[in-house]
């Protein structure tokens, strides 16, 4: 396996770790996020609950969880985890750079978030990987 691929399940592996526990701990304590948000804005409790539920938890769990699949399938050659691993971690490049320019800060863990996802696109993107992967486009 190319040291490119070894990187890419790294990463991946810890990005799923690291949106899965977020998306667990946010299950959790759901109520008093909602609680929160509910009190500080003109938002009432549905529409907060609502709000933290599509915007936050959703897409920690579901990139989450695609991250995790394709880290684990990567390894086993298999064409459509190197696609799926691309796609989560550009949606989750997107995501972060996005949220960061609206929200007019960046946090640590956004700036976490955004190294270790273009670490994971371009590495997953690298000849190496390309060449290794049987599902993968060839290399121009």
């Amino acid at each position: 396996m190319p040291p490119s691929v070894r990187v890419a399940v790294g990463v991946m592996a810890v990005l799923a770790l690291l949106l899965l526990a977020s998306g667990v701990l946010l299950l959790f304590g759901l109520d008093v996020v909602v609680d929160r948000i509910a009190d500080e804005t003109d938002a009432g409790e549905d529409e907060a609950r609502r709000f933290v539920i599509f915007l936050s938890l959703t897409p920690s769990l579901v990139l989450g969880s695609a991250l995790a699949l394709a880290a684990v399938f990567v390894p086993r050659r298999r064409g459509w985890a190197h696609w799926v691993g691309v796609a989560a971690s550009s949606l989750l490049v997107l995501i972060t750079v996005v949220s960061a320019v609206i929200g007019g800060a960046v946090s640590a863990t956004s700036l976490l978030l955004l190294v270790l996802s273009v670490a994971a696109v371009a590495s997953l993107m690298a000849r190496t990987t390309r060449d290794w992967m049987p599902g993968a486009a060839p290399a121009a």
